[in-house]
């Protein structure tokens, strides 16, 4: 086979393409401070990168859920820590009176106490985050209660956010099953504290109205019974609230990892890169002159 003037020719300007692409990578290493600055570079740490960004950005999602979650199970547990204290007064009120009282002066302001207990019970459980109700569910149309019956009017929804890689948690106590004692999954308890409040009230009369002493002893065994189940959600709402911190923790310490990895792939070793850099300025240059010595081809003078 004879090697035309050509074929060297071609080899020749092959050989300084691949020289030249090979300093402009180490010059653009020695830019940039990164390994990989394009896929070409190097495809299997670029894949890894890339596959290190989308779980990043897939962590930072999970921490902003995890925050407004947060924020919302601390404004719940402070509800529920004002509802517990509320129901704890009624309880007060209803063993101070339980006998029933002769003096229409004292019914009456048990009866003022339990009227206004009720409406701040109401104002509690229409506690919003945002332009949320906390324990309407998914409904964000009306307040779940009001002072006018005891129905409800949002929903049983469980509003869940993604904490980790297939793994949910809820972040919402609905008020059907704090306060109205009904639904599952979980449930606290089977006490209609609203009704409840009503009864209390009823019972114990006002300045024209006597009081009702079994009536009375009954509010009071349910009033025992809702802190009970107030105190249940309390715990609920902490425990969620645990997990969340615990899986803060795991995304951090996870992102944390990742970032270690990215950074051991990319950083670059400026000493040795150097070294590279010097030794391959120095075989292109020789390249240039070697080529121009033993080519016919008066083109390649000029590369």
């Amino acid at each position: 086979m004879r090697i035309t003037s050509n074929m060297s020719s071609d080899n020749s300007v092959y050989n300084l393409q691949q020289s030249r692409a090979r300093l402009d990578r180490l010059q653009s290493q020695v830019a940039s401070g990164q390994n990989v600055n394009t896929p070409s570079d190097d495809p299997i740490s670029s894949r890894l990168l890339l596959d290190i960004g989308d779980r990043l950005r897939s962590i930072d999602q999970r921490s902003s859920n995890i925050s407004k979650a947060t924020s919302w199970l601390q404004f719940t547990n402070t509800a529920l820590e004002g509802m517990a204290d509320i129901v704890h007064q009624a309880k007060k009120i209803a063993g101070s009176i339980n006998t029933g009282s002769d003096d229409p002066t004292i019914r009456q302001n048990a009866h003022d106490q339990l009227v206004n207990f009720k409406q701040q019970l109401v104002d509690m459980a229409n506690t919003q985050f945002g332009d949320q109700y906390i324990f309407g569910g998914a409904n964000n149309s009306v307040a779940p209660f009001n002072n006018t019956n005891n129905n409800f009017a949002g929903d049983g929804t469980q509003l869940s956010i993604e904490v980790a890689q297939n793994a949910t948690q809820g972040m919402n106590l609905t008020g059907d099953r704090v306060l109205k004692g009904v639904g599952s999954n979980p449930s606290y308890g089977s006490i209609d504290l609203m009704k409840t409040f009503d009864d209390l009230i009823a019972a114990v009369g006002d300045s024209t109205t006597p009081s009702n002493v079994p009536a009375i002893s009954q509010a009071a065994i349910d009033f025992q019974d809702g802190a009970k189940q107030i105190s249940t959600a309390i715990s609920d709402s902490l425990s969620r609230m645990t997990r969340l911190d615990s899986m803060s923790k795991l995304n951090e310490n996870t992102k944390n990892t990742l970032l270690t990895v990215a950074t051991n792939v990319q950083s670059v070793d400026y000493a040795k890169l150097g070294v590279e850099l010097s030794q391959q300025k120095l075989a292109f240059e020789a390249s240039l002159s070697a080529t121009a010595k033993i080519s016919d081809l008066s083109l390649l003078n000029y590369l």
